[in-house]
């Protein structure tokens, strides 16, 4: 009798405790998602002063370009949207999905942006759409890790941009 009283008394204590360690769950993923679309709004509006609230001061940037900032952590990712900033002053994000799976975010994402200024084989004015997909490690409530990977089909369509622009630069010499 004593072992019943004390297995009906034990289930809900287990429900109870799986409850709340879901609910611990979902809240750190709905402030995952959260600090993500803050970030993406800080890239499209170009203040990166905000970044500092949700990246690590020592954050690992996977795709960083040593032509755009030797800088690392926190410093060379405010660099990097700065860049991109003056490059896309329109740049508009749109996040089609995001999941979080423990301390890992994923997202897939659409930035559409018009140049300021010839950049990777592009003239100014010229409209461009990049689809990507983000991936970003939390720790300690910060992002501390990023890799970004970029759909192969927009990069083929870049690259073959930029050569027939260069072969049209060929022509005219």
């Amino acid at each position: 009798m004593f072992r019943k009283s004390l297995f009906l008394l034990a289930i809900p204590i287990a429900v109870l405790f799986v409850s709340c360690q879901s609910n611990q769950q979902n809240e750190m993923a709905a402030k995952y998602k959260a600090d993500y679309r803050a970030v993406i709004n800080i890239m499209d509006n170009g203040n990166v002063d905000g970044l500092d609230a949700y990246i690590a001061e020592d954050a690992v940037e996977h795709q960083t370009d040593s032509s755009i900032t030797t800088k690392t952590g926190l410093e060379g990712i405010k660099d990097i949207f700065r860049y991109y900033h003056k490059i896309f002053p329109d740049l508009k994000t749109d996040i089609h999905s995001i999941a979080v799976s423990g301390d890992t975010l994923f997202a897939y994402l659409s930035q559409t942006g018009t140049t300021s200024e010839p950049f990777m084989g592009m003239p100014a004015g010229q409209q461009t759409t990049m689809n990507s997909v983000d991936l970003i490690v939390f720790k300690d409530n910060k992002m501390q890790e990023h890799w970004g990977f970029i759909d192969s089909n927009e990069v083929t369509n870049m690259m073959k941009m930029m050569q027939e622009k260069s072969a049209m630069e060929m022509k005219k010499k």
